[in-house]
């Protein structure tokens, strides 16, 4: 991995990133450029959407920086994810990054209209994967003010 002029340094909002991604190869390269570029967040990896919706009732949304969304999984897609988002109150305002192989401006066009924050088509190119991961992080993890949640 390149050494980036972008020196993430969480200030200890960012907690969590999830990671919803089939491919085993992809969501370990992905763990592996956080943990080289010191990005100090838990990432907790879900294999698929339903393993995703599973989970999210045992952590606690304040604790959630940003979901990595691939589109096309078994099981449960990433449409499908977002769709189960949007009508949950809870998790609706999730910041949701659809993380994808597939630069299909329909794609881009339906994960905006079911509420993702942002989506980005990953690179193919190590060298711009990682700088792409830590752009990412750099708005989302760091940058970005999210709405503060009212019980």
């Amino acid at each position: 991995m390149s050494n980036q002029s972008i020196t993430p340094k969480c200030s200890g909002i960012c907690k969590k990133v999830i990671l919803v991604e089939d491919n085993i190869a992809e969501a370990d390269l992905t763990r592996i450029i956080y943990r080289e570029q010191s990005i100090p967040c838990e990432i907790i990896h879900c294999q698929n959407g339903e393993d995703f919706i599973n989970l999210l009732p045992s952590v606690n949304e304040e604790d959630i920086c940003y979901v990595l969304l691939d589109l096309n999984m078994p099981r449960v897609s990433g449409y499908e994810v977002l769709k189960e988002l949007s009508m949950n109150e809870r998790w609706k305002n999730l910041v949701v990054i659809v993380f994808t192989s597939s630069s299909n401006s329909r794609d881009v066009s339906k994960c905006y209209e079911m509420g993702a924050k942002a989506y980005v088509a990953k690179p193919l190119d190590l060298n711009e994967l990682d700088r792409t991961i830590l752009s990412i992080h750099h708005f989302w993890g760091m940058t970005n003010i999210k709405p503060q949640i009212m019980n």
